[in-house]
């Protein structure tokens, strides 16, 4: 392995709004000076809104009009500068232009873009690995391909050469079920993106003769041959195939770029072809800080890039961390990635998967979710209550690993119907956690339709009697003259001052009183 950067970047995708004009104002090289006395009233935050399907439909529809605008950064071309500091100012000026053109994006209402990578030096790091290249392999996570795949990355591979090939490696193909890898097949086939299904740390699934069949083949990719890859083998002698490499003594390897998002596999993937652990690999986003090639053999080299957060649509921030884009330790809210997870998956697959139980609801809420998983693992704040971000952040991080599984269908197809092969049909009320939930319900932690019933019932059928407020006389003294009258049906109580008359004093001063 060769480490081809010796200098470790960090990446930078969410900024706030001070160091963003500080960085917009280092890239145009301007000099300004602070205004005092002038200020403005910032708003907190809105609530979080679940978006409803017309929301979605809508989104979509205004993403494929502004999709085209979603670029990555160029590097200038060799004809435009003659020495490093002209290469420096060059680049300067592309970065803060193409900042400009997606923050003018992002202010058009109802797009949303994800944070997308900052740092320039990330951005080089990615121009080195495409011009060293001959593949460049963009990999993304099977669990929602298109929101990892950049469109505008295969259209700057053809710019830089137009004889490099790109390929689509849909990583974490074991989270899928049958059917939805033949879903995704078959659009990936119907516009001609040349992917391939691949696990990292699984191999995957069988897939059936029927439903091989039921996809209809191109001839950049079959389905037999190519589009499920199960052993490292397997992608090895495919990507020396569309590699095109050649037997004979002296030839050059074949370069393969490893680019995509942070945590979705590109170390793991690299450490399986290798057949060892070649490069570090973390749980947590943006393991990879520097550029990184590692030889398979006198044939085939990869380079490993770092993660870059690239531009793309998304539908909030919730989105983000349901998908593993931003860190799950970073989450402020909780509440809205929870709600949103549960329009998406069944309440009854929550039960089974956590062993609670939530209560009877038309309509069960996060903080219920949350309120009794945190109890059950034994999430406690200080105060003695369940630590709902605690209990968020468990669940995130579930959805990320694997463990909680939710998979988004191509364009065209239904959810629920993609969720009906995901999750059982069978799935009902379990007694597991029953007992828990006789707990929190006691100790006014939840509350479903039944109890909130009750008590309703018991406000509304209540006995009240009307009662007079009056206020002391000790503090009114218009009332003291009038001291001796008696209210009707009370009873007169005598004035109780003690005057401390026999307080208990030290001996000390008894006995100093005394002598």
């Amino acid at each position: 392995m060769e480490l081809e950067s010796k200098k470790y970047i960090d990446s930078i995708t969410d900024e706030t709004s001070l160091e963003e004009f500080l960085s917009r104002a280092q890239l145009a090289g301007t000099e300004f000076t602070a205004e005092r006395e002038q200020f403005r009233v910032v708003e907190k935050d809105t609530p979080v809104v679940i978006p409803s399907r017309a929301d979605y439909k809508n989104n979509v529809e205004m993403q494929k009009m502004f999709e085209h605008r979603l670029k990555i950064p160029r590097r200038p071309s060799s004809d435009l500068w003659n020495n490093a500091e002209e290469l420096t100012r060059l680049e300067n000026e592309a970065f803060l232009k193409w900042r400009s053109d997606l923050s003018e994006l992002q202010e058009r209402d109802g797009l949303v873009l994800t944070p997308f990578e900052r740092n320039p030096d990330m951005w080089r790091e990615l121009w080195r690995v495409v011009e060293r290249s001959d593949i460049v392999v963009q990999i993304v996570d099977a669990r929602n391909p298109l929101l990892f795949r950049s469109k505008d990355l295969d259209a700057y591979v053809k710019e830089v050469d137009p004889a490099k090939q790109v390929l689509l490696l849909v990583n974490k193909a074991d989270l899928l079920e049958e059917y939805h890898l033949m879903e995704w097949a078959k659009y990936f086939t119907e516009n001609q993106i040349n992917a391939v299904f691949w696990s990292a740390l699984d191999e995957l699934p069988s897939i059936s003769e029927e439903s091989c069949e039921s996809v209809p083949t191109t001839a950049s990719s079959s389905i037999n041959g190519q589009l499920y890859i199960r052993t490292r083998e397997e992608l090895i002698q495919y990507l020396k195939g569309i590699g095109h490499v050649s037997a004979a003594p002296g030839s050059k390897p074949v370069v393969v770029g490893m680019v995509g998002y942070p945590n979705v596999g590109k170390s793991s993937t690299i450490n399986k072809l290798a057949g060892g652990k070649k490069v570090s690999v973390s749980a947590t986003p943006g393991k990879t800080r520097h550029f990184q090639t590692v030889h398979i053999d006198n044939q085939l080299c990869l380079c490993d890039c770092p993660g870059l957060v690239m531009p793309s649509f998304t539908f909030g921030r919730n989105e983000m961390f349901l998908n593993g884009i931003l860190p799950a330790d970073q989450m402020r809210e909780h509440f809205g990635p929870i709600a949103l997870l549960m329009s998406r998956v069944p309440v009854s697959f929550f039960e089974r998967v956590y062993s609670v139980m939530l209560p009877e609801s038309s309509k069960p809420s996060a903080l219920n979710l949350l309120t009794s998983i945190a109890f059950m693992r034994g999430f406690m704040s200080a105060s003695g209550v369940p630590d709902c971000s605690r209990a968020a952040r468990f669940v995130i991080k579930d959805v990320v690993a694997g463990r909680l599984r939710w998979v988004a269908p191509p364009p065209g197809v239904d959810q629920e119907q993609f969720n009906s092969h995901l999750y059982p049909k069978d799935l009902g009320k379990s007694d597991s956690g029953r007992v828990q939930l006789e707990q929190l319900e006691k100790r006014g932690l939840l509350e479903g339709d039944g109890i909130l019933n009750k008590k309703v019932d018991s406000l509304f059928f209540s006995e009240t009697q009307g009662a007079a407020h009056i206020r002391s006389a000790k503090h009114d003294p218009s009332c003291l003259q009038n001291r001796g009258t008696v209210i009707p049906g009370q009873v007169e109580k005598d004035d109780k001052r003690h005057h401390n008359r026999n307080k208990k004093e030290k001996l000390r001063r008894i006995y100093v009183a005394s002598h």
